[in-house]
Order: C-alpha cells, then structure tokens, then sequence
C-alpha cells in the first residue's frame, strides 16, 4: 500500500489542529467573558448550567456521525472523524493516528481500515508483528478490565469537569467577588492545557495512581460543592483567605482532571480505532449526562442562591 504524499499527510494535520483550536478558542472564549456577563443577563448565576448544556449537546452532532460511520461502514471513503471528537472543548487530548501495532499494513486478506474497525477493542501488543490474521477468528472477548476502568474514568472526569462543575462554578465563586471568578475561570482554563503538556512529558501508567489523582480531584471538587451549596455565604466571604482557597481549588481540581483525562486517552489509543471511538463515545456521554444532571438543581429548583448587588446576606 504505497504512502500519502507528504503535502496530504501535511495539510490534514494542520486541518485536525485548526479544527481543534478553533473549537477550543471558541467555547473559551465565551466561557472567560462569564465573570462580566454573568449578573447581566436573564439566566443570572445559573447562565454556566446553560451554556454546559449548549456545549454537551453541540457536540451530540458529531458522535452521532462517528457512530454512524462505525456501525454502517462503506458508505465512500471513511474518514476517521470519531478522532476529531477528542479535539472538542470537551476532551484535552489530540488522537494519533496509524496502524495498530502488531498489523501489517497491506497483509494478505487483512482491510486496514475495515477488519481494523471490527475488532473489540484490546491491550497493546496482543499481535505481533508476524502474526497472520485468523480465517476462522474465534467469538470477540469481553472488553478488558483496564481498558473499561479508563473508560469509566474518561466518562466520570468528564461528567464533572464538562458538566458538574462548571454549572456551580458561579456560586462558588460569586459570593467572593467578580475578581475571584475571573482568575479562577481564567487560570482554570490555563490549567487545561498545562496539565496536558505534563502528560506529554510524564504519563502515568498505573490504574490506581490515575485513580488516587482522580480521588485527589473529587476533594478538591466536593469543596468547591459545598461553597456553592453555601453561597451565598460560604466560608471565609470576605476575605483574602477565601478568595485564595476557591482560586487555588478550582486550578488544582481542573488540572488534576485534566491530566487523567489525557492520560487515560493515550492509554486508550493503543487499542486502535474502536478504543479510540469508545473514548470519544465516553467522553461525549459523560459531558452530557453531567451536565443534563446539574440544569434542574441550577436552573430550575434553584437549590443554589444567588447574591444580590448592594445587598449583605451575610450580615448580623
């Protein structure tokens, strides 16, 4: 099977990264105004449970494509479109893409990308590279325990950063000035990519060290939680102390979940294109079910309250 030629190769990676970029510059965008807006507009504190809906259900659109290309193939050329899903602002990771180690590209009898597809999704390094493919394969096994712990992991962490916690970050934080919001909405979004990075760098392996950093995240959410369940007089209002704690949680719960993020979708793409698929199939359904969870408490029981302009709620 000859190559691409270098310009495809080279205009396709730059198309996937401006597609990533933009989708990431655009919903960052709106969501570092919200400190200037957020007491301007109708939806009041609730407008970040509104616009965490928004964003989980814009991005229903292309899953349901990748899905519809993975369960009815040979519809033209297939496009390996379930990657560009772990671009959205939703997912922190940017997908690599190539054949599955242990396959031989163009061996007799194998289709790169369709016998690739229909395989359940597995470890690195279950084929060698010599391996033939099976005429009389045997009956597809159970998903492994490890890769269904990343998955689950990929849709919890998601289901918070995407939607639960985004939905309460003005109660947490309102009730400590607009300033408190704006750092920590801005250097929440620069955690993100910084933990990425490090992931780059240094990739944890280990199931239970990505499990101890997620626990680590769910503290320092619970905590933010409950200074939105006590807005609008939480603890400390008022005070340096305060502002600092809520900043300094909200950056060290982000980054936290961002790095597990990434590192459990880089375990993830050893198993190829239905590994790949799966996660973006997590990812997208742990976003909106978070979400879809938090918009009746936020928005329509109001559980969380709302301060008032020029008013002390927390007065004598």
């Amino acid at each position: 099977m000859a190559a691409a030629p270098l310009g495809r190769v080279v205009l396709t990676h730059l198309l996937v990264a401006l597609f990533g970029m933009g989708s990431w510059a655009a919903v960052n965008g709106i969501w570092v105004e919200l400190p200037v807006v957020v007491k301007d507009l109708p939806e009041g504190w609730s407008l970040p449970s509104y616009l965490s809906v928004l964003v989980a259900l814009g991005n229903l659109g292309l899953l349901l494509v990748a899905l519809w290309r993975r369960l009815a193939p040979g519809k033209g050329e297939r496009i390996p479109i379930q990657g560009l899903l772990l671009l959205l602002p939703s997912p922190p990771s940017v997908p690599t893409w190539g054949p599955r180690p242990g396959l031989r590209v163009g061996a007799p009898g194998v289709e790169e990308e369709e016998g690739e597809a229909a395989l359940p999704l597995q470890e690195p390094g279950v084929q060698t590279a010599g391996t033939m493919p099976n005429l009389d394969p045997e009956p597809p096994r159970l998903l492994p325990v490890r890769s269904a712990c990343l998955l689950g992991l990929l849709a919890v962490t998601n289901a918070l950063t995407n939607g639960v916690l985004p939905a309460i970050q003005s109660f947490s934080c309102l009730p400590y000035g607009r300033l408190a919001y704006h750092l920590a909405v801005v250097l929440g979004s620069a955690a993100n990519p910084l933990a990425c990075f490090l992931a780059m760098g240094v990739l944890c392996r280990s199931l239970a060290g990505l499990g101890g950093l997620s626990l680590l995240g769910v503290l320092f959410g619970a905590y933010l939680m409950v200074l939105a369940v006590l807005s609008p007089c939480p603890p400390l209002v008022g005070t340096t102390a305060g502002t600092i704690l809520v900043v300094l949680s909200w950056v060290l719960c982000l980054g936290l979940f961002s790095y597990v993020k990434v590192a459990a979708s880089s375990l993830l793409h050893g198993g190829g294109q239905p590994a790949l698929l799966a996660a973006g199939v997590a990812i997208q359904v742990g976003s909106l079910l978070g979400a879809v969870a938090m918009f009746p408490p936020t928005s329509i029981y109001h559980v969380f309250r709302s301060g008032k302009d020029c008013v002390d709620p927390c007065g004598p």
